[in-house]
This record gives C-alpha cells, structure tokens and sequence, in this order.
C-alpha cells in the first residue's frame, strides 16, 4: 500500500480504537457511579449499555477524536525528529495529549464535560489512556517493515 493510504488507514484506525476505548471507560465510569447510589445492573444491561453507549457517542465522539488526532499526529511527526529518547513514544505521547485536549476543551466550552465517565480527575485521565493506545496503534500500523 503506498505510503500515504498505509497513514490514512493508521489514522482511521487509531480513531477507532480510541473513540471505542474513550467510549468504554465513559461506559465503566457511568455504571460505577450507578452502582455507588445502589441501582442494581445486572452483567446483560452492562454489556449492552456499553454498545449502545458507543455506537450512540461515536457519531459525534469519533469525528472529535479522527480531528483531535490527526493535528496531534501531525504534529509528532514534525517534532519526532527532535524528541530524542521519546522519539518511540511520540505518536502515543501525541494521542494522549489529543484526548486530554478534546476533553478539557469540551469541558471549557460547555461548563462541563458532556461525558460524564470523564468528570472526575480520575475519569478524564483514564479516558486520555484512549489516546495513548490510539497512538501506539498509529505508530505500529505506520512502522517500516522489512521487504
């Protein structure tokens, strides 16, 4: 595949899994909550919960995540040259850095965070951890491979 479709498709899918991991934790962090104030949630509404909840948020999550990353990447791409040791983790470092970015703009604009699994500190850093592995996705589906 020619280099650029090989990135696109890196892209793509880096946006996938992050919008999908972004869209679990929220999932998790929602049930939790319910859980804490006693409501019951039997494992069959849980599971189902979690599909709805991302295939509900990833109308509008997953273009917010495809943008968020594709400027972060851009930008690793750019700066891998001078990132010395980091240089391995920098489209990783690039993803974490566009979640966390997506999110606390979202939470600036509108007050709060319209995901409420990414309201609390700990909820916010575990939604970020979406873009870290949504950057190692990227950088292993963009590595160069022996002929």
């Amino acid at each position: 595949m020619h280099n650029w479709g090989r990135r696109i498709v890196a892209l793509l899918a880096a946006a996938l899994v992050t919008t999908a991991l972004a869209s679990l934790s929220h999932s998790l962090f929602v049930q939790s909550a319910l859980a804490e104030l006693g409501t019951e949630l039997p494992f069959g509404i849980r599971l189902k919960t979690i599909f709805r909840d991302f295939f509900g948020l990833f109308p509008t999550l997953g273009p917010v995540m495809l943008g968020s990353l594709l400027i972060a990447f851009l930008v690793a791409a750019v700066l891998k040259r001078r990132a010395g040791m980091l240089a391995p983790f920098a489209y990783a470092l690039a993803g974490w850095a566009a979640v966390f970015l997506a999110l606390f703009t979202m939470r600036l604009v509108y007050g709060f965070s319209p995901l409420a699994g990414a309201r609390t500190g700990m909820g916010m850093f575990v939604m970020t951890l979406s873009g870290l592995i949504g950057g190692f996705v990227f950088q292993w589906l963009t590595r160069k491979t022996r002929a």
